[in-house]
């Protein structure tokens, strides 16, 4: 979610925070970026930060945990910022805590980073959900238990995490949907998938030739393909971008109704009541009814998760409270 890097000159300043603007867009656009910084943050606060802003990288908690990088290396940090699972391992990425077990480097760790499943490796894989987690052995993917034994065979060339029951496979190219005995209810036939989430767990963003709509647990579009892009539904909300000329980011209710106008730069899931969305210059939050609650003041944002969020800012992550 960061924000694009095609911004020129400064050319204003918004109750204090710099506005820039792309080639060729005008300053009418520069003037409409304003007005909707100042009215939408009339109501806006600055977050209150809870753990400094001294790591390279961050996550999200989960589990009371969030991965955090410091000197090229991964560990893990409670929400007071004490580190709990020390600085020690140098791989590209590490992955979040669920079930008690968090994927880091080729094999799954427990919470007090001792190895977990008997030292079993794996080439990839992804956090834990409703009992099992995907992963990848022998250039294949399938899903493993919580005692690290094979609940589906690995026979996918990719995989995601299961939802409402249902996950996201790719075959041939292309994906569709196990049950968690891994029979087929969906078949391949998508350019990309994502996870069941919103009420019900009853949306998912597929992309069919090259647009992005939302199938139901059956199969069949709710929402047609004629977006640019799309995240998952978390409660009653998705960011979608586009179509066409509106390249903004804007988010659509379940029935498909744009329910906060596209006039972001970029946007993420809603969690916790908050989602962050970029202006042209900084990451912030607002609120379901598109309200900015958080003042934009950040290079990068992470959603919400367990209270508190990794924000960026110079480079450097930390965490913020929505509390004042």
């Amino acid at each position: 979610m960061r924000q694009r890097k095609d911004w020129t000159e400064n050319l204003a300043d918004c109750r204090g925070r710099k506005f820039k603007m792309r080639y060729g867009a005008g300053v009418l656009r520069l003037l409409v970026v304003c007005a909707v910084a100042l009215a939408g943050a009339a109501d806006a606060r600055e977050a209150r930060v809870v753990v400094d802003f001294e790591y390279e990288d961050a996550r999200d908690f989960k589990e009371g945990r969030a991965a955090v990088k410091s000197r090229d290396l991964w560990g893990y940090i409670d929400t007071t910022g004490k580190v709990v699972i020390p600085f020690s391992y140098k791989v590209p990425e590490v992955g979040p805590f669920s079930d008690g077990f968090a994927f880091v480097g080729s094999s799954f760790i427990d919470t007090g980073g001792g190895a977990a499943f008997e030292g079993k490796t794996f080439e990839r894989a992804h956090a834990f959900s409703e009992g099992l987690a995907a992963v990848q052995t022998g250039g294949q993917w399938g899903f493993i238990d919580s005692a690290g034994r094979f609940a589906v065979p690995p026979a996918y060339e990719d995989a995601g995490s299961f939802s409402g029951g249902l996950a996201p496979v790719k075959r041939d190219g292309l994906w569709g949907y196990i049950d968690m005995r891994g029979r087929l209810l969906i078949s391949p036939r998508y350019l990309r998938a994502g996870s069941f989430g919103g009420e019900g767990r009853n949306r998912a963003p597929v992309d069919l030739n090259g647009k992005v709509g939302y199938i139901d647990r059956s199969g069949r579009f709710a929402i047609a393909p004629a977006y640019d892009e799309g995240g998952e539904f978390r409660g009653a909300l998705a960011p979608v971008k586009g179509p066409s000329a509106r390249h903004d980011w804007g988010y659509i209710d379940a029935a498909g109704r744009e329910v906060i106008a596209r006039q972001f730069n970029g946007a993420g899931a809603f969690s916790e009541g908050l989602a962050p969305v970029a202006t042209d210059a900084r990451w912030g939050y607002i609120d379901v009814q598109g309200r900015l609650t958080l003042d934009a003041l950040y290079d990068s944002a992470r959603p919400f998760s367990e209270g508190l969020a990794a924000v960026e800012q110079d480079n450097r992550w930390g965490y913020i409270h929505q509390g004042r």
